[in-house]
């Protein structure tokens, strides 16, 4: 705030300060109604553009870009601009009676224009610019809180003595097996170890971890756990936020798959439609009240961070129907 009212001194005193040194060199005015004139300019003005700040406040949609808003802040110029030429023509022939030509009066309209023209091309900037970094650090800690999910999730005991065990049992059994389930355990700690900025990656690299993280699980519930996968060669090249597949899949086979009695189905389909990513994830098992447990906290977070990064244009939800749960993400692609 403090650097707002700075920048909104130092600029109309600049502005104040251009105008009464062209009006002296030109020898127009006397120096005492210059003055004047112009401390009711910086004071009117500061108080006008302010009232334009709050009433942007009001106006603006949160994640809205100002530069939706330029028919308003083109209307509002052009009236702040007339009331303070009105106001600086006032209090000159207040000190200094006299009329004053209709070029004068345009020209002094023109330049109050000008002033109040930059004050709003600055003011959108700079506001979009913190807007922006605002975004940007929300959009990072919920990346960091989705990464610190996966992680307690990929590396809690459970997961790791039960991967463990099932690749203990294959080494005696089936030795190339437990090799491959090994490289594949590798794989799922590894990526959930590296710490990506990135705010999208491709499905086929999430694809790729979600297929090693289902081979590890069908191990371990054996004929219990049935997948499929169907993604359309358009989908796989799509950016989707990072965690996103692996934290549906991992919430259908706890939540569904683990609470299910006997084999469970687990169906993992993407397509595009209509320059839309559609990924879904349909799961045996139902909908129930559940604590507030690391998962589902993933849900909640892959949602903040869908808002985020696509400003309300994405969509999560979870559908139950029958012996079904399915949940299904709907996001834009972007370029």
């Amino acid at each position: 705030m403090n650097r707002y009212w700075n920048c909104q001194l130092a600029g109309w005193l600049a502005y104040s300060a251009v105008g009464i040194t062209i009006n002296l060199l030109n020898g127009r005015e006397t120096l005492g109604p210059l003055l004047a004139g112009h401390a009711v300019l910086i004071a009117a003005g500061i108080v006008l553009t302010h009232q334009l700040r709050r009433a942007i406040h009001r106006r603006r949609v949160p994640g809205q870009s100002l530069g939706a808003l330029w028919p308003f802040l083109t209307a509002q110029a052009v009236a702040i601009s007339l009331l303070l030429t009105a106001l600086v023509i006032a209090v000159n022939r207040l000190f200094a009676p006299g009329s004053w030509s209709l070029v004068a009066a345009a020209g002094l309209w023109w330049g109050m224009l000008l002033a109040v023209g930059v004050w709003v091309v600055l003011y959108v900037r700079f506001a979009d610019q913190r807007s922006n970094q605002h975004r940007e650090a929300q959009l990072q800690l919920a990346l960091r809180e989705a990464q610190l999910r996966a992680l307690e999730s990929q590396l809690n005991p459970h997961f790791l003595f039960n991967s463990l065990n099932s690749i203990r049992a294959l080494v005696d059994l089936d030795p190339a097996r437990a090799q491959d389930m090994l490289t594949r355990l590798s794989n799922v700690l590894r990526h959930r170890l590296r710490h990506d900025d990135a705010h999208t990656v491709p499905l086929q690299t999430e694809l790729a971890t979600v297929t090693d993280y289902l081979a590890l699980e069908t191990v371990r519930f054996a004929d219990r756990l049935r997948s499929a996968v169907t993604v359309d060669p358009a989908a796989a090249a799509c950016p989707i936020p990072p965690l996103l597949l692996q934290t549906l899949v991992e919430n259908a086979i706890k939540h569904g798959i683990g609470q299910t009695r006997g084999p469970g189905d687990l169906v993992i389909q993407a397509h595009v439609e209509d320059a839309v990513l559609h990924v879904a994830v349909e799961n045996t098992g139902t909908l129930r009240p559940a604590p507030a447990d690391s998962t589902r906290v993933g849900l909640q977070n892959l949602r903040e961070r869908l808002h985020l990064l696509y400003e309300g244009r994405a969509q999560l939800q979870l559908h139950e129907h029958g012996d079904r749960v399915r949940a299904t993400v709907a996001l834009p692609v972007l370029g």
